[in-house]
């Protein structure tokens, strides 16, 4: 898991989402979705999926606060389900985000 990227993405769920730009969360999106395409995993595979979502979201001229928080919810469920019962660093901060971001669709 690239600890960059990780980092920036925590700061920025845990600063309020609403602190980050469109614009910046839409590159946080990409640079998401191109690590994990490389994954061949449906959990992974279905994270992507959502993201996408999120992104055309964001894109849109008006944001539906509703349907983000729908998606971003369901981001943090998948991403938890991702890390499993896995107890190695990296399923560690999967878990993190992962309920870090279904916090912040509440």
């Amino acid at each position: 898991m690239p600890t960059t990227r990780f980092a920036t993405t925590m700061e920025a769920i845990k600063s309020g989402v609403k602190t980050f730009t469109t614009e910046k969360a839409i590159t946080n999106i990409e640079g998401w979705e191109d690590y994990l395409s490389k994954h061949d995993h449906q959990g992974v595979k279905n994270v992507v999926q959502d993201l996408g979502k999120l992104k055309k979201l964001l894109h849109a001229k008006e944001l539906d606060g509703e349907a983000i928080k729908k998606i971003v919810s369901k981001l943090g469920k998948e991403t938890v389900s991702v890390a499993g019962d896995e107890q190695n660093a990296n399923a560690k901060h999967i878990r993190e985000l992962g309920e870090a971001l279904s916090e912040a669709a509440k």
